[in-house]
């Protein structure tokens, strides 16, 4: 069995998921729409500051945290980058099943998570669009 054309297959399944089209349709849209795309433009290169600001070991102001969780509540009310936000949120489950579908195979998770310890709806929806880990302050943590 060769393991690298398994893995072109499993690529190959996932580009065709029903996940992974959303997400695709989801970005097109808003490459589409100007508006949208600055907003996100301005989201994330905030969110970048901040992030590369926190892992200098700088504190986060206020003032800084206000402004970003402004920008975030701002970015919901669009409807393009809301279906971008749960569109990625949606193919990020898919992914996080088919890696967890591998490591149990391969031994690697001894135990499941504990639902309580996992990601809320929203933590999701804000790591998945901007990359964040948990460990990194988002809007409303």
């Amino acid at each position: 069995m060769n393991v690298q054309k398994k893995a072109e297959e499993l690529a190959e399944a996932l580009v065709e998921s029903a996940q992974y089209k959303r997400l695709q349709k989801a970005r097109e849209t808003v490459e589409n729409h100007e508006a949208a795309k600055i907003m996100l433009g301005d989201f994330l290169s905030k969110q970048n500051e901040l992030q590369k600001q926190q892992a200098e070991g700088k504190e986060l102001t206020d003032e800084q945290k206000k402004e970003l969780e402004k920008l975030y509540e701002i970015i919901q009310i669009n409807p393009y980058l809301r279906e971008l936000l749960e569109a990625e949120m949606e193919f990020g489950r898919l992914m996080m099943d088919v890696q967890n579908t591998l490591g149990n195979a391969l031994g690697l998770q001894t135990e499941e998570p504990p639902e309580d310890e996992g990601l809320s709806e929203q933590e999701e929806q804000r790591s998945s669009i901007t990359g964040v880990e948990k460990k990194l302050w988002t809007p409303g943590d």
